[in-house]
């Protein structure tokens, strides 16, 4: 299907005007083109509602989405209602003015955020949206976490005067194999001591297994190849349970390789292994 023009609106409960505080519940879509109107909300109080208002009655946030849900059906009717002019301005006129007369300040719980603009399919669209923004499916992703790792230990350099020691984002190997790493101290043109935070907090072994297993394979290569700098520090960020098991297991093959790790959370053997 062609990509079409999506206009969206993410849906906040704000409980409090007083504090501004919101968390996104949802998603509203519109895509004249075709005439789609669609959406989907957090019909229960999760535990992300819970943590942010934990004093709040959860009947409240449950009464407000009811409500709501129920106004957004009655919209799509008239979405509906639509269809007979479909392609002509007015449909397009018509949905569009009922899209944006639902963004008004409502006295309710949920309100709707500025209106966004994005190309793609609509019902996929509308799931990414809701994905992203309420689910925060991004942020689960290792490679999202180990950059929240990378900006972490960053500031940590800067608070012990050693940031100025390490280059950031620098590639070590040669042209056949080689590895951007996110702090490297050089001595001349080699490479003495290289950091890389990686997230092993991954709720099954398995996926402990595979992102510590991507990063010994790496450096297990750079090795062979005469490039794994003097030290190799690795702080990791450490699951509990069963991927703990399997953590232990990335853990020994790392230092059999001569690279050093440490939980992430040890700050102070953060630090003494960070000293140039």
């Amino acid at each position: 299907m062609k990509e079409l023009v999506c206009n969206y609106a993410l849906i906040r409960f704000l409980p409090y005007r007083e504090t501004g505080e919101f968390v996104n519940v949802g998603v509203m879509l519109y895509a004249p083109e075709i005439n789609y109107f669609n959406f989907q909300l957090t019909e229960k109080r999760n535990r992300r509602i819970r943590d942010f208002f934990p004093e709040m009655n959860p009947q409240i946030y449950v009464a407000s989405v009811d409500s709501l849900r129920r106004e957004l059906q009655r919209q799509q009717k008239h979405f509906d209602d639509l269809a007979g002019l479909f392609g002509s301005d007015r449909a397009v006129g018509d949905g569009l003015t009922a899209f944006r007369s639902m963004l008004r300040r409502r006295e309710s719980l949920l309100h709707f955020a500025e209106p966004g603009m994005k190309l793609g399919a609509p019902e996929e669209t509308l799931g990414e949206l809701y994905a992203d923004y309420v689910l925060r499916t991004f942020a689960r992703t290792a490679a999202y976490q180990e950059t929240v790792l990378r900006n972490r230990l960053g500031g940590w350099l800067r608070e012990w005067g050693l940031r100025e020691r390490y280059k950031t984002n620098r590639s070590v190997g040669d042209e056949m194999y080689h590895v951007t790493l996110p702090f490297v101290h050089f001595e001349g043109a080699t490479a003495k001591i290289a950091i890389k935070p990686v997230d092993l907090n991954r709720n099954e072994p398995t996926e402990v297994y595979e992102r510590g297993g991507l990063w010994i394979q790496r450096f297990r290569r750079l090795a062979e190849r005469g490039h794994l700098p003097t030290r190799t520090f690795v702080p990791l960020s450490l699951p509990s349970g069963q991927g703990r098991l399997a953590a232990d297991d990335v853990t020994r093959e790392l230092n059999q390789l001569g690279v050093e790790t440490a939980d992430f959370n040890d700050e102070s053997r953060v630090r003494a292994l960070a000293q140039v």
